[in-house]
């Protein structure tokens, strides 16, 4: 561990050898500790004789004479040189994937208004031909750019989904304490809810901690996917919750077009859309996915085609 032979150290203290930097003051009170009668562990960084850097895991006691005298120390050292190398290696490749992360999202903002502009700027130009030409163009010509007009929503939709996946899965705020009842009521007034389908609450949510717009976009998604995909006269969304010692566990139910137990692993992938609607691009549940991810939870579903769908979710205490 050391590189140094018997002979050279006997006689010698070992802070003396071994100490350097902050270590010495580590050495001098963990001393304290022992001389108060306290055994310690503690990590120490030193060097061995030939200058390479080494960690020890250092487990020291008092050392006691048969008159219960405090005569010394005894004292075990584990090399974890190789462990701590690794952690810190594991730091700094965390520290790097953050800034990467930083740079990914800022990234996506930029590419987001860049691919948008051009699209605001087709859509103006598809407007301005067809007030220009009122009256001039066949019913198949108007048609077509409706078509245009139509597909150009869905191209801003994708890209506005594209970047809210990309920041679904950090948190870029301070948690806060987050009451869900007040963000399924405003839900409730924020999103258009045709007047066969009801939303109801059957119990009281908690207070949880965290970002409160990734919470919203989490309901959000599953409301607005149960009243998309409804083909009933009468629709039913239910948001009920589960208290564990752990999690709070949620689950919003829905009586409308149901998944078929092959797609149930397959709907959370990015890009999948099982019904090829204008209006769903496919990436509304990834998104939920990332942020329940985000918060260590898990997700499941229970659905039967034509019955409805269940979707379960939990959310780890803090």
């Amino acid at each position: 561990m050391s590189g140094y032979a018997k002979d050279e150290l006997i006689g010698k203290v070992g802070r003396d050898i071994f100490a350097f930097d902050e270590g010495l003051e580590v050495v001098r009170n963990q001393k304290e500790k022992r001389l108060k009668v306290e055994p310690s562990s503690f990590e120490f960084k030193t060097k061995n004789k030939s200058g390479e850097t080494k960690y020890w895991l250092v487990s020291a006691a008092p050392n006691y004479n048969l008159f219960g005298k405090n005569i010394g120390s005894i004292a075990l050292n584990l090399d974890i040189t190789k462990f701590k190398r690794l952690q810190l290696q594991k730091e700094q490749i965390l520290k790097e994937l953050e800034k990467s992360n930083e740079h990914l999202h800022e990234y996506a903002h930029i590419v987001s208004h860049d691919l948008k502009s051009p699209l605001r700027s087709i859509e103006a130009l598809v407007s301005w031909i067809k007030a220009d030409n009122e009256g001039k163009f066949d019913e198949m010509t108007l048609q077509n750019f409706d078509l245009v007009e139509t597909t150009l929503e869905t191209m801003e939709k994708l890209i506005s989904d594209v970047l809210e996946y990309s920041s679904a899965g950090s948190s870029s705020q301070e948690d806060e304490d987050v009451d869900l009842n007040n963000t399924l009521s405003d839900l409730k007034k924020i999103l258009f809810i045709p007047e066969n389908i009801a939303v109801n609450v059957l119990k009281t949510l908690p207070i949880v901690k965290g970002d409160k717009t990734k919470f919203q976009q989490l309901f959000q998604n599953f409301i607005s996917n149960a009243i998309k995909f409804c083909d009933k006269e009468i629709g039913i969304v239910e948001v009920d919750y589960k208290e564990d010692t752990t999690f709070h566990q949620f689950s919003i139910r829905d009586n409308g077009i149901g998944i078929e137990k092959k797609y149930h692993d397959k709907i959370f992938e990015v890009f999948t859309s099982l019904n090829k609607r204008e209006d769903s691009t496919g990436i509304g549940l990834s998104i939920v996915k990332k942020i329940i991810d985000l918060h260590e939870g898990a997700i499941w579903l229970e659905s039967e085609p034509n019955k409805g769908t269940t979707f379960y979710f939990t959310i780890k205490k803090t």
